[in-house]
């Protein structure tokens, strides 16, 4: 092991800056996009980008969408209200609708209960979102729409974890209800539908916003117009802080940048930081960055590394969809960091890493943990992602890990 990369995991590792930081964001809440919470982690994020002493700049872009102002799920033969959560952007509604459970909401159970489906509330689960097999919500949502459902209601698979959240839609005109449950609300419903049919009232007050979404960067020149992008999202769900997902993501790369910025004028490539928003509405921060591209600027990305949840796990891994590129980099960053960077091939879209790959730049989204769910990323989306659930160890590896990788790219 190289002098300097002994003392860069001596520094973070040492760092107090790294736990500061993420318990500043943190402490501004859930940060759902648009809202005060929001507005304050820009505030405090800008503040700690500026003081990096790179080239600063910010991106600003439109969006629109619905913003629920109350809810309710109720069982209409008891009365009693089901512990329940809208989904971002979810449809204005008031109305009873006879269920049917899908069980997981695989595309075989939607394809087997297709002449059921029409008009009907469909239930489906929530799953460790980090996994081969798993189906994510955004394609049960999908199913449910082209099975003509009239409302989607997604359960939590985590027992004590109140309500799932996740994003339901654009927030476009014709779009269903959709809610999230408990996972006792879950089984409430599935036990009353195995006596017979079985309706719930769902109420959704929702209020059309305009919102303008803020991208941060910051840019440290390198020997060659080349550079690596490192991200992380900012934006997150209200039930809790988004310490997991992405408070963790923004102390660790904020950190990184931290100790590599320096190097970079005497790297072979340069580094940009880029602080994503709106990535829980459909990745739309970095889907703008990536559109306001042209190919020249393209094609001078080496790659893009891409942090969201980097904890949770004694271990991170690379989703990297095969390319060669990047599964180079995981093995130089293993080699020269004594300590493996595991690669999964799948192609992931669950993450902004997705929209550079869709763009043809090689890119990574580093996690804590894949196909084990006993990782702490099981609890994304629910009351339970808050910072007492991140171990500071998982922190400082994950932010290792992170330098590592980075400093391959950059061909430091």
């Amino acid at each position: 092991m190289h002098d300097n990369v002994r003392d860069l995991i001596g520094d973070i590792w040492l760092s107090g800056q790294l736990g500061a930081e993420f318990t500043a964001v943190c402490d501004t809440g859930g940060r759902v996009a648009g809202t005060d919470s929001e507005t304050a982690a820009q505030s405090y994020l800008e503040g700690a980008a500026r003081a990096l002493g790179g080239e600063y700049r910010e991106q600003t872009f439109t969006v629109t969408g619905l913003r629920s102002d109350e809810h309710g799920v109720s069982m209409v033969a008891s009365g009693r209200e089901l512990q329940s959560y809208p989904l971002l952007n979810c449809a204005q509604v008031n109305d009873e609708f006879e269920v049917i459970d899908l069980g997981r909401g695989t595309p075989v159970d939607f394809e087997g209960a297709r002449d059921l489906i029409p008009g009907r509330a469909v239930l489906v689960r929530h799953e460790f979102p980090f996994s081969t097999n798993h189906v994510h919500r955004g394609v049960k949502l999908e199913l449910a729409r082209t099975y003509g459902a009239a409302a989607f209601l997604i359960g939590n698979n985590q027992p004590g974890a109140g309500p799932v959240s996740g994003s339901g839609g654009a927030g476009e005109p014709g779009e269903m209800p959709a809610f999230g449950l408990s996972y006792d609300a879950t089984s409430e419903l599935s036990t009353a539908l195995t006596f017979g049919p079985a309706r719930v009232r769902l109420f959704n007050r929702a209020t059309p916003g305009e919102w303008t979404g803020r991208n941060i960067f910051v840019h440290f020149p390198g020997r060659t117009q080349e550079h690596v992008v490192l991200s992380a999202h900012i934006d997150g769900h209200g039930l809790a802080e988004s310490a997991m997902d992405n408070g963790s993501g923004l102390a660790t790369v904020l950190e990184v940048a931290r100790r590599l910025g320096p190097l970079a004028a005497d790297s072979e490539r340069g580094l940009t930081l880029a602080l994503f928003t709106f990535e829980e509405w459909a990745l739309t921060g970095s889907a703008e960055y990536v559109a306001s591209l042209n190919e020249a600027e393209r094609s001078l990305i080496h790659c893009n590394v891409n942090v969201d949840t980097p904890v949770g796990y004694p271990r991170l891994f690379g989703l990297t969809a095969g390319h060669p590129r990047i599964l180079e980099l995981l093995r130089q960053a293993s080699v020269i960091g004594g300590t493996p960077v595991h690669p999964i091939y799948a192609h992931t879209t669950n993450s902004d890493h997705a929209n550079f790959l869709a763009a043809g730049i090689p890119a990574v989204r580093l996690i804590g943990g894949y196909n084990d769910d006993s990782a702490g990323s099981r609890l994304l989306l629910t009351a339970a992602d808050t910072r007492h659930r991140v171990e500071p160890l998982d922190l400082k590896h994950g932010a290792i890990v992170t330098a590592l990788v980075t400093l391959a790219a950059m061909g430091a």
